[in-house]
């Protein structure tokens, strides 16, 4: 039987992993719940999708800490899961540095894209 887990997440900003998972092609919806196994269900502050595969849910705690809910013994079984996840974490850190360079009062940046 399956059930929801919570993950510890590298996030601490919910807005851009918002914008992240957007640009990586997720549906996001907004303080909602994700359902799991037969009842049970967590209340979410982010809740994306992608095509047919299990949802993945956020939560930000009150010090600042994003964690991760999803019914682990399903969506381990979705293919391509982990590139997928991949790509939202590091268009999260894209996002993060070009934030960075523009509050850090920087001229000037150069950007340099790679895409695999």
């Amino acid at each position: 039987m399956s059930h929801l887990s919570i993950l510890p997440t590298v996030f601490t900003d919910l807005e851009r992993l918002v914008q992240a998972l957007c640009d990586e092609g997720f549906t996001v919806e907004r303080s909602t719940k994700l359902q799991g196994f037969a009842d049970d269900s967590h209340a979410v502050d982010v809740l994306a999708f992608q095509g047919s595969a299990m949802p993945l849910g956020w939560t930000q705690r009150e010090d600042g800490t994003i964690v991760m809910h999803g019914d682990i013994q399903r969506i381990s079984r979705q293919p391509g899961l982990e590139q997928r996840l991949q790509r939202v974490t590091r268009r999260y850190a894209l996002l993060h540095a070009m934030n960075e360079v523009r509050l850090g009062g920087m001229g000037s940046a150069e950007l340099i894209l790679q895409t695999n």
